[in-house]
């Protein structure tokens, strides 16, 4: 196995790699670490597509409420039923995503009493530190069982300003359910602005339980990072407008050594980068 390198693709050149340089050979203690880190950083590209969704969705919601800021005469029925929809379609999707690890952590760490205890601690004090978190829970029953996601939507125009109010009413939502076991919602809460709601949790979800499923089930995560980046750095010396790969020689001798994409910089890669810190 080599470590190679290749012209990093660009509008010019599209998206497949250019002509392949190799470097060196791997050394023995390298093809030992490559042949761990690569099965890891396969699931991990996998499972975590469902956070890189995540951040499409909430781009695609950011996006719609600063067109609605635009001081153009907007069709607020439409507005209301598109604020709806982004909205539904980012807290679907992550329950998606909380569902998808929750079920991953029963298949791996069921019988693992050490590694259920400490991350049902994780989750708890996610919950006591970060109050949208905790709503985001317990949401879920209000969604499926009682009303959309947006109570209320009004756009006010002024010569010189545009205003949004976008909430739910705590009154109302305790009237439709009572289920509120994580978040503790009272009346108190009053009125809940949707739109700094979604964003402190987003950054919840992107940073502190992303950093939650990093520690439970990709221990390795951050080790294979480092070794592959490492690796992107020798290359870069060598030259900076080419990105590292490895080569595998080919079993036929008339055939090309089989190039094999690994990360340059995987949590970047991976959208991950935010629960690093």
């Amino acid at each position: 196995m080599k470590l190679s390198a290749y012209p990093i693709p660009s509008a010019a050149t599209g998206p497949a790699p250019g002509p392949v340089l190799d470097l060196r050979d791997l050394t023995v203690e390298e093809l030992k670490l490559d042949a761990v880190f690569r099965p890891v950083v396969t699931e991990a590209r996998s499972r975590f597509a469902l956070f890189r969704i995540l951040d499409q969705n909430f781009q695609e919601w950011s996006s719609y409420i600063n067109s609605l800021l635009s001081p153009q005469p907007l069709d607020d029925s439409a507005a209301r039923l598109n604020l709806d929809r982004l909205l539904l379609n980012y807290l679907h999707g992550a329950y998606a995503l909380r569902q998808h690890f929750e079920t991953l952590f029963q298949q791996r760490l069921r019988t693992d009493e050490a590694s259920q205890k400490k991350y049902k601690i994780l989750v708890d004090q996610l919950c006591q530190t970060s109050w949208p978190f905790a709503f985001f829970l317990d949401f879920r029953h209000y969604l499926n069982h009682e009303g959309l996601a947006i109570g209320f939507f009004k756009r006010k125009l002024s010569p010189t300003s545009v205003s949004l109010e976008i909430t739910l009413n705590a009154v109302e939502l305790l009237n439709a359910t009572k289920d509120w076991p994580r978040s503790k919602l009272t009346a108190a809460k009053g009125l809940i602005e949707i739109v700094p709601f979604l964003r402190d949790l987003h950054a919840q979800l992107s940073q502190n339980y992303a950093g939650i499923v990093i520690k439970t089930f990709f221990p390795d995560l951050a080790p294979a990072a480092d070794f592959y980046k490492k690796l992107a750095a020798e290359v870069r010396e060598k030259n900076p407008a080419f990105t590292m790969a490895l080569r595998e020689p080919s079993a036929r001798p008339s055939a090309e050594p089989r190039l094999i994409l690994v990360p340059n910089d995987l949590f970047v890669e991976l959208g991950l980068a935010a629960a690093l810190k």
